[in-house]
């Protein structure tokens, strides 16, 4: 029998296969990009075919196939996508970000779902939950109607179980995010599949994170190179995997995510959650009695990328910059390129750079950027009430110095950043099929390191904090005066 795992993680912007011994240490590695489609009507498409081809890319460049005894995965989640009856996509995956409802069009959908539907589903609703794009199917995929659809998948990974094992199935954290999952029960409401206009038999199957969805089928074997009949565990969406990897899955624990966009979450018992919150509360994949409390805020590196296309640097030039004049003023920015949804669901909201000088240039800028990434941090895990300390730090922000000096600061607490910290949600799903396997546990992420904050600079971003919380609301209300 062999003794590695394979961890599939189908990410936004890319696939990763991670292969894991059995003593939770990752012996190989493999990735290839993904590409996503996005249009001025607010849609944001991938082709639910290349996770397929990714996949099997990724896995032919590792060594130990032969070894593989499992198969776990992790993914994005919120997504929407159409299967025939022969299990293929009808059209693109509809993905979270997609933007084509506006705002009178899902307060037209709302007044169709029941009035307690944030009690059904542990969460308010959101314009991105696949609910509202299943009741305007046809705005989504032309074409289409839901009476001619065998069946809908919510998180990229699921699609790839499917590919692998002809199931289809789904955890529970990735169907809390579709609108269609009343949380309490831990199954699809039928109220609100009745909504939609759908059947549970269009539904994939609720497992939990560790259960066996499937064996790898005979094709999916052959394209893959690897045995017949390996086990093909559920895994889950991404933002339980990031939690479970980041060593947050215990109550009165936090983690901060930097990527393109952020997060923050921490692991709470479901009694204390007491949902539905202003942030969102996500099932746990695999103890029913905890929830995933997670406040996803929409510009962290974007406006670090952002910058360093208006002042055509490299985003390394910035940070050198920002480094090299580390003690020099710098503005206030608030991050609300893309309006906001948490601590506060406003699209109209934009940022601002305030305080801005003539004598100020891109390292000033670069270390506002940061900062105001790291205020963003802080007005989150205040707004879910969750712990400042520990706090783990992972995504591509976390490989910057300067980005976690800035949040130890804002937090004044010490901020631990891993140093494989891009990997966190195969470790997740490591560590959520580790007792089931009979591999051995994982207690700490190996190689860690620990920014501790300056008390006197603390007490600088203290009062800076204080500030940006007043420009934020004077943000809020800006719009309201604009023609």
């Amino acid at each position: 029998m062999g003794d590695k795992l394979l961890i599939l993680d189908v990410g936004s912007t890319a696939l990763k296969a991670v292969l894991y011994d059995r003593t939770g240490a990752a012996v190989a590695s493999a990735a290839r990009p993904l590409t996503t489609q996005t249009r001025s009507d607010g849609s944001v498409e991938q082709d639910a075919r290349q996770w397929w081809t990714a996949t099997q890319a990724a896995v032919s460049g590792l060594p130990f196939r032969a070894d593989i005894c499992a198969i776990g995965l992790a993914g994005s989640m919120q997504n929407l996508i159409a299967l025939s009856s022969a299990g293929e996509p009808i059209g693109p995956a509809i993905l979270y970000s997609d933007r084509r409802l506006d705002q009178h069009e899902v307060a037209t959908l709302r007044d169709r779902l029941p009035g307690d539907y944030g009690q059904r589903t542990g969460n308010h609703l959101d314009p991105a939950h696949p609910i509202l794009k299943l009741m305007r199917l046809e705005r989504f995929l032309p074409g289409s109607s839901l009476d001619t659809v065998a069946g809908f998948l919510f998180g990229a990974k699921d699609a790839v179980i499917q590919r692998l094992t002809g199931r289809s199935v789904i955890d529970p954290t990735t169907a809390t995010t579709t609108g269609l999952y009343n949380i309490a029960s831990g199954a699809w409401d039928e109220t609100l599949l009745a909504a939609a206009g759908i059947t549970t038999a269009q539904m994939p199957k609720i497992l939990a994170a560790d259960s066996v969805a499937g064996t790898l089928a005979g094709d999916a074997a052959a394209a893959l190179g690897l045995p017949l009949g390996i086990p093909v565990h559920n895994g889950a969406g991404d933002g339980a995997a990031a939690t479970w990897g980041a060593f947050a899955d215990t109550p009165n624990t936090a983690y901060a995510y930097i990527g393109t966009t952020g997060w923050v979450a921490g692991t709470m018992d479901i009694a204390d959650a007491r949902p539905p919150r202003d942030s969102y509360t996500l099932a746990d994949p695999v103890e029913g009695s905890r929830a995933i409390v997670i406040t996803p805020f929409l510009c962290a590196g974007a406006a670090l990328d952002w910058l360093s296309e208006l002042t055509s640097l490299p985003v390394e030039a910035l940070l050198d910059h920002a480094t090299a004049d580390d003690h020099a003023a710098h503005p206030l920015f608030l991050p609300y390129l893309f309006g906001e949804r948490s601590p506060f669901e406003d699209r109209s909201v934009r940022g601002a750079f305030l305080g801005l000088d003539r004598g100020h240039g891109p390292g000033a800028l670069c270390r506002s950027v940061l900062e105001g990434v790291a205020f963003a941090i802080r007005h989150n895990l205040e707004a879910a009430g969750l712990p400042r300390q520990p706090l783990t730090v992972i995504g591509g922000g976390a490989r910057s110095p300067l980005q976690l000096r800035f949040l130890a600061e804002v937090l004044n607490r010490p901020v631990v950043a891993p140093a494989a910290s891009q990997e966190m949600p195969a470790l997740g799903i490591y560590r959520m099929l580790a007792p089931r396997l009979g591999f051995e546990p994982v207690q700490q992420s190996a190689g860690s390191i620990t920014i501790e904050p300056d008390p006197s600079r603390a007490e600088i971003a203290d009062r800076r904090y204080r500030s940006y919380r007043a420009a934020s609301d004077f943000a809020r209300e800006l719009p309201r005066t604009m023609p």
